[in-house]
């Protein structure tokens, strides 16, 4: 399954880049309710879940569906302009058409993809879509039944909620991190004005491809979705909360969203989904792994591992070759010897990046 964004015929002038501080709360909300897709952002989840009020982790937790899985759409933005503040973006989101919100909320609060119906006029559509969600869970059938009885309280009681979350622990995280992501969007608009529409988009994800019959991006995900950006504003959204995932939405008569990963800091970045299996596959040799066990503990030389293993010279050296072809052996001339030793950050990054690579 992939995503696939086709830009034959689109504009560059249709790519919005900026920051969204209630999109960057919304990841922040998804990653509180499902921590173990989250391993890289542990620290911040452990404090914040410990210092949320006992108040706002039960309606965190009552409202979890509008993020756990399927993210509602009405809480990333509708459009430009980006860079918002949270105040002006919590103001746009009040003033959003009432069945446009009901609508979005109505789809995330199922989770997914069912046809919801005219919940504002049709009483059969209603109660058909409030026993959908009840099959899905208790939990969910509540939220539905909440929202079909009266759309503008519930929306007033999401702000709240939100509002409460900026008090308790967001505004001091996106006051931390939207430097970071303003720093991200310039980068980026420097990559849309100098490289083809459709490479620009790939730079957003190490898992990305390129086709160009018909020019577009695909994203190696658990989705199935195809959108064209021709005559459709495209909304570009880093975040650094959102990692591992990559999130495109691409909902009727709403811009196309791409909410997309930073980058780790220098030194942590996110290894491809190739060079994941490559290292999976040079370790699973087991004269490979032998020598590992010696280059982990202090740099060494390749006649003194052939000594210490039995192995020939050329064995050993093949060998090395593979691990040094992986990123998995730094080497280093020091006079006339070469010393070799594993390189034992990305060794023991492994088990994230596999993780990265499959839920991505």
């Amino acid at each position: 399954m992939s995503v696939v964004l086709t830009v034959q015929g689109a504009r560059k002038a249709d790519l919005v880049v900026g920051v969204s501080p209630l999109a960057e709360l919304l990841a922040c909300l998804h990653a509180i309710a499902e921590p173990e897709h989250h391993i890289a952002g542990r620290p911040w989840l452990t404090k914040v879940r410990a210092e949320l009020s006992a108040d706002l982790q039960h309606r965190l937790t009552t409202y979890a569906p509008l993020w756990a899985r399927r993210r509602c759409r009405a809480l990333l933005p509708p459009d430009a302009p980006l860079g918002l503040s949270f105040d002006e973006e919590l103001r746009r989101l009040a003033e959003l058409p009432l069945d446009r919100f009901t609508t979005a909320t109505a789809e995330a609060i199922h989770g997914v993809f069912h046809e919801i119906g005219d919940l504002a006029h049709d009483s059969a559509a209603r109660e058909e879509y409030i026993a959908s969600c009840e099959r899905r869970s208790f939990r969910r059938g509540e939220l539905a039944r909440h929202l079909v009885r009266d759309p503008e309280a519930f929306r007033q009681e999401l702000l709240a909620l939100l509002t409460s979350c900026h008090a308790e622990f967001f505004e001091d995280e996106w006051n931390r991190v939207h430097h970071r992501l303003e720093s991200e969007c310039a980068s980026l608009r420097a990559r849309v004005r100098a490289l083809p529409m459709v490479e620009a988009l790939a730079s957003l994800s190490t898992n990305a491809a390129v086709r160009q019959d018909p020019p577009s991006v695909v994203f190696d995900k658990l989705q199935s979705l195809r959108a064209g950006l021709r005559g459709r504003r495209c909304l570009l959204l880093p975040s650094v909360h959102t990692r591992p995932h990559l999130i495109v939405k691409a909902d009727p008569g709403w811009p196309v969203v791409v909410h997309f990963p930073v980058e780790l800091p220098p030194g942590g970045g996110r290894d491809t989904l190739a060079q994941v299996r490559l290292r999976l596959a040079v370790l699973s040799d087991p004269a490979r792994l032998s020598l590992c066990r010696h280059l982990v503990n202090e740099p060494i030389t390749t006649s003194d591992l052939a000594a210490r293993t039995g192995m020939t010279l050329p064995q050993v050296s093949r060998h090395l070759a593979r691990l040094r072809e992986s990123g998995l052996l730094d080497s280093r001339r020091d006079g006339r010897m070469i010393y070799h030793r594993i390189e034992v950050d990305r060794l023991m990054r492994l088990g994230l990046d596999v993780l990265t690579s499959i839920i991505h």
